[in-house]
Parts: structure tokens; sequence; C-alpha cells
């Protein structure tokens, strides 16, 4: 299965939220297209990662692992990304 950034996007967004989102957010954060939309939280049904009730979009306890197992959860510093084997120690500045 090819994932793409907008896939990313969504998955990470409905990991991040509470309470579930409806599809409209996803045009309002990032300007996607309803068919962009559909696409992306379609196949992700059909694989059981997402689900819909009552107009809104919910991760499920599937979906959560597989953005936990893929490390598509980050902050800014591109450093905590690496795994903890390949940290060394580190250097002090001059």
């Amino acid at each position: 299965m090819k994932i793409t950034k907008t896939d990313i996007r969504i998955l990470v967004d409905l990991y991040k939220s509470i309470d579930g989102l409806t599809p409209y957010v996803f045009y309002q954060r990032y300007k996607y297209t309803p068919n962009t939309v559909f696409k992306s939280t379609s196949r992700f049904q059909k694989l059981e990662f997402i689900s819909d009730q009552n107009d809104k979009l919910l991760i499920t306890e599937k979906g959560k692992e597989f953005v936990q197992q893929n490390r598509f959860i980050y902050s800014n510093n591109k450093f905590d990304r690496i795994p903890k084997d390949f940290l060394g120690n580190k250097l002090g500045i001059n």
C-alpha cells in the first residue's frame, strides 16, 4: 500500500483528535479537495484504520497502532525521530 503525505496528515490529525473530525476540517486546514479526502478516508475505512460515526471520522485501535508503528507522530525537532540505538554521547560545544 502506497501512503502519500496527504494520507499521513489525515491519519495523524485523527490520531491527535479527541472526539474525531469531520471531513470538512481537512479542507479548512490543508485545502484538500473533497475527492482527495474521500479517497484517503475510504481506503483507510477498508483497512479498518478509521471509522465513520455521526458524520465524524474516528481512528480505530488498529489505526492508532499503525501510526505508532510507522512513527508518523513526531515533534518539530527532527532529531527526536532518531532511534535510541543510533544515538551516541553528546559533544560539548567548545
